[in-house]
């Protein structure tokens, strides 16, 4: 599989910046930061054009699918997706907007930054994912989700991604199974 950033029917992207690290969190109406942290395993439900990532393709995923482990902190594993879930405030109508991931350079190109556009309607929720489907997608250091509108970002959660098997809540969820078989 190809890395691919996970949304249900949504965009997400990635945006670099210098120091990602010394950036922390926020959301400004009319978003609402529901979730963030990592999904253990995610079922596709298709694809579609994505051609500001480093795929082409986004995956399509349920968007009510939750949050496995609430964290900023995410080891580089096959499989593991990561990232947002935010909705509108009451009475808002943003008929889309722009999710862009910034990480440490990655694949042939070393890109740096991810984005794409999806819709966001009052009264649903917005998953924007990303998930480690190949190994030049594993990278280690400060990624950041971003959703902007019209260029201004409206939401930012930074995460890290660390070496695998160093969060021991993720470890717990998602990979205790194998762990004690």
């Amino acid at each position: 599989m190809h890395a691919k950033p996970l949304a249900p029917l949504i965009a997400a992207t990635l945006v670099g910046a210098p120091a990602l690290a010394d950036v922390g969190a926020f959301v400004e109406p009319p978003l609402t930061l529901e979730a963030f942290g990592v999904i253990c395993e995610v079922e596709l439900q298709g694809t579609r054009p994505a051609p500001d990532t480093l795929s082409g393709l986004l995956n399509l995923v349920d968007q009510d699918r939750p949050i496995d482990v609430e964290t900023v902190q995410v080891p580089a594993e096959m499989g593991l997706s990561f990232g947002i879930r935010a909705s509108l405030t009451a009475g808002s109508s943003v008929p889309e907007v722009t999710i862009v991931v910034t990480h440490p350079p990655m694949g042939p190109e070393g890109r740096t930054v991810e984005r794409w556009v999806t819709p966001m309607n009052f009264g649903d929720v917005s998953l924007n994912l990303f998930t480690f489907e190949r190994d030049y997608e594993l990278v280690e250091g400060p990624w950041m989700f971003q959703v902007e509108r019209d260029g201004k970002v409206l939401l930012q959660q930074p995460f890290e991604v660390t070496a695998p098997g160093t969060i021991p809540a993720v470890q717990q969820a998602c990979f205790a199974a194998e762990v004690v078989s």
